[in-house]
């Protein structure tokens, strides 16, 4: 079991590597749903830096940009990354063509929804996988027992929501004439009908929309230990925030096994607490991702507009 972190910045690098972190993942050239980016150059350095590295070649890409994916692709076989994390076929492809030996970690957000497809994929060259975050925790330890391939489990940050490849926040602002106030790139919404908030993320490769809860499983650890990753996404997490969230799990981590693991839990998730950031479980413990008073109330917020 080794603890993975998605970063955007190496300003704690040093104390992520003494609080465990194993394994680090970062968004190349050609890296989607990210809001930060790593050169060459930088992802040279870094992996000279961790132990275990992992680039994110995780788009759906167009025929006009093969050609520039592919030179990336080429680029990173001469660093000494230990995998790609990926949905695009096209790149699982190309990698099996040059006979390159990443790690090819399947992710394609919310699809890995059971065992049988995970592991016919193995047979295809797909090494290790994300498990979907839409699915019950029953399920997804029911997907995690029943497969024959490494998985990622994630347990704590934003949770991915939807994707698409339109500038939808632009092509508001355009169509509406109204010009929202917003960051660079990212906007806060509240979906209509609904009682949550959402980041919506827009760059040159489309939008993408991110809970602004963060998921937290602090107490369900010894449930999840038999996953072979454990994931911590620090999108839109200030750099204070993702430390303090992964000191919380690495140290609850290391006494997993022991008597006094409750009393970590209970006073990591108080800290946790006092960030004022939102938390929830996610989809862990849903039947469905359909309730039938979240349509109700929809249905009655439109019939009285």
């Amino acid at each position: 079991m080794k603890l993975a972190l998605h970063i955007t910045n190496c300003d704690y690098l040093s104390d992520y590597l003494d609080m465990g972190v194993e394994m680090f993942i970062v968004a190349g050239e050609y890296g989607t749903y990210t809001t930060e980016h790593f050169s060459l150059e930088e992802i040279e350095a870094l992996q000279k830096r961790v132990k275990h590295l992992y680039v994110m070649v995780n788009g759906l890409y167009d025929e006009h940009e093969l050609d520039g994916l592919f030179a990336h692709i080429d680029a990173l076989s001469g660093l000494s990354i230990d995998g790609l994390i990926f949905q695009d076929f096209g790149v699982l492809e190309y990698v099996r063509e040059k006979g390159y030996h990443f790690d090819m970690m399947y992710n394609p957000e919310t699809l890995n929804t059971n065992p049988n497809t995970l592991n016919t994929l193995s047979t295809a060259g797909v090494t290790s996988a994300f498990v979907a975050n839409v699915i019950p925790l029953a399920e997804q330890l029911d997907i995690k027992h029943h497969t024959n391939i490494p998985l990622m489990l994630q347990i704590a940050g934003v949770q991915y929501m939807m994707s698409s490849k339109r500038a939808l926040i632009s092509n508001y602002e355009e169509a509406s004439g109204k010009v929202l106030n917003h960051q660079p790139g990212v906007l806060t919404i509240k979906p209509q009908g609904l009682d949550f908030t959402c980041y919506a993320y827009e760059d040159e490769r489309g939008t993408t929309i991110y809970s602004q809860t963060r998921l937290m499983m602090l107490d369900l650890l010894k449930q999840v230990r038999d996953f072979d990753y454990l994931y911590i996404e620090t999108l839109f997490m200030s750099p204070s925030e993702a430390l303090e969230t992964v000191h919380a799990y690495s140290d609850t981590l290391a006494h997993l096994d022991d008597l006094l693991y409750g009393k970590y839990v209970k006073e990591y998730e108080q800290l946790l607490h006092q960030l004022n950031i939102p938390m929830d479980r996610g989809f862990i413990d849903e039947a469905t991702i359909y309730h039938l008073e979240d349509v109700k109330r929809r249905d009655a917020s439109e019939r009285n507009q």
